[in-house]
């Protein structure tokens, strides 16, 4: 058998990085058919300054759609925003996506000062 042996205690609290960051962050998904969806989405977003940037993903998908498995190909776009911004993401989305069901979701993250003080700064 294994002796025990004395490990350092981890601490568990969660720090926040400063006082300045009151706004929740998160990281948004939105969905694209195409590429040129994706960019028109995402550079939209920028120029509103919804969001402090994008990262666009593609690859190959499989879902339940209209009761069959669907193969196809989609795009990701990954955003960095504030909890402020998230309902109008939405809708502009929604206002500019052609597809019948625009999926955009959210996770909130916590990040290094750096990260969120250019998020901060991106932003409105």
């Amino acid at each position: 058998s294994m002796a025990e042996c004395d490990l350092p205690k981890v601490e568990t609290r969660v720090r926040f990085p400063s006082s300045a960051h009151m706004s929740r962050y998160f990281q948004g998904y939105i969905s694209a058919t195409t590429k040129q969806q994706a960019d028109e989405i995402l550079d939209l977003l920028l120029r509103k300054k919804l969001v402090a940037g994008g990262l666009l993903l593609n690859g190959p998908t499989r879902f339940w759609w209209k009761g069959k498995i669907v193969d196809s190909h989609y795009y990701n776009i990954s955003v960095f925003t504030k909890e402020p911004f998230k309902q109008p993401i939405i809708e502009e989305v929604q206002n500019l996506s052609n597809e019948e069901v625009p999926m955009v979701w959210f996770i909130e993250l916590d990040g290094n000062t750096e990260l969120l003080t250019w998020v901060d700064t991106s932003l409105l």
